[in-house]
């Protein structure tokens, strides 16, 4: 019995950022409902004082929230085109916008020492890593309203390419090439071309 290939692959910025921000946002939670009931003595008549702890824990809420949605980020390899999901803005690419597909390290994209204290904990199982990078002949939509969107790891900085670090980078460099494949060889294309 062969084993059908994978066709959803998890983008790991997104699931590193929600790991490391879902126990603090958590916390924020019964955080603020315990300082806004340990503190009676806040001036119960100035509302927007005696509600500002209930404010941080429906930042926590929200955060918790954006957290669950972020793990679900993911690649699609669909029929005619692939999707890129990302917490709240899914964006699909055609097939034929693509121009090279290739592995990279994820190091020679962002140099490690080019990068802030902070992302370098927060992302360091990325370092090291082969990713796709997806050479584009455009993108679909305008480059800052995808950056707006995109996790500042997904848009190559020197190129028109995708930087895509997934849980199966080979998996996914299959799946996009036979697709391509797929669809260079249908009839109408062919016609078309020759």
């Amino acid at each position: 019995m062969t084993q059908k290939p994978k066709t959803r692959f998890r983008l790991w910025p997104y699931v590193l950022l929600s790991k490391r921000w879902f126990m603090p946002a958590f916390w924020l939670i019964p955080g603020g409902v315990a300082l806004w009931w340990a503190a009676p003595n806040l001036p119960r008549h100035e509302p927007s004082l005696a509600f500002l702890p209930l404010g941080i824990s429906g930042i926590g809420v929200l955060l918790v929230i954006y957290t669950i949605i972020a793990r679900q980020a993911n690649i699609t390899c669909k029929s005619n085109r692939f999707v890129v999901h990302t917490p709240f803005y899914p964006v699909a690419f055609s097939y034929h916008r693509i121009e090279m597909i290739r592995p990279m390290l994820f190091n020679n994209i962002f140099p490690p020492q080019q990068e802030k204290r902070a992302r370098l904990q927060m992302y360091y199982k990325l370092w090291g890593q082969t990713v796709i990078v997806i050479s584009l002949n455009d993108y679909p939509l305008p480059r800052w309203w995808m950056k707006f969107w995109f996790h500042p790891y997904l848009l190559h900085p020197q190129e028109r390419a995708l930087v895509l670090p997934v849980d199966d980078w080979m998996g996914l460099s299959r799946q996009l090439e036979v697709q391509r494949a797929r669809l260079r060889e249908q009839p109408g294309r062919r016609r078309a071309n020759g």
